[in-house]
């Protein structure tokens, strides 16, 4: 071969190791970066997810203070009631005028609107949870995918532990695989 055709050779062996190693820097690069992406968002959503559950229950709790008031006084109202009708001799038989008579209307919108927080804060949780759940199961994939697997484990990049909020109720139950417990007002 001559010198000037093994030159030709070599340079183009050299174009494509460097086109190549090109390829293979950015696809490294773009992996890592991907995963830095997902791990970042998981961490930050672990956090909304604190920051959501907190304003979840202080809804819930400074609404029931707003039912509790309500409660009293409408307690309050009706003992006022009962004082006035059941009083000595000269109020005998009052008792029974005051039942015939109609009872103050009870606003119960703080009660349903209480309840329609319960019910929208906690499925908006829910939702929350799902969102990041669903994040960790593409960080995870990336992690187990090839050739994303070789590179990450490279750097040492591992599975992000998440927390997912749940009841004492639901860990016993998933730990026994079973729920026979169809009283939902048992204590």
């Amino acid at each position: 071969m001559k010198t000037g055709n093994a030159l030709v050779v070599v340079l183009a062996l050299l174009g494509v190791l460097v086109i190549l190693g090109g390829c293979g820097t950015v696809m490294v690069v773009g992996t890592f970066n991907n995963e830095v992406s997902l791990r970042t968002t998981i961490e930050q959503k672990q956090v909304d997810n604190r920051n959501e559950f907190d304003n979840l229950w202080k809804k819930i709790s400074q609404t029931a203070q707003v039912t509790e008031a309500q409660k009293n006084a409408l307690k309050d109202i009706l003992e006022g009631y009962a004082k006035a009708r059941s009083g000595g001799e000269e109020n005998k038989g009052m008792i029974m005028k005051w039942l015939q008579e109609s009872v103050p209307n009870i606003d119960t919108s703080t009660f349903n609107n209480l309840q329609n927080i319960i019910v929208g804060s906690r499925d908006a949780f829910t939702m929350r949870q799902k969102e990041l759940l669903d994040l960790k199961r593409e960080h995870d994939k990336l992690l187990r995918s090839f050739p994303s697997n070789i590179i990450l484990s490279m750097f040492g990049r591992r599975p992000i532990d998440v927390t997912i909020v749940t009841s004492t109720k639901t860990e016993e139950t998933f730990k026994a695989g079973k729920d026979d417990d169809t009283d939902v007002f048992k204590k």
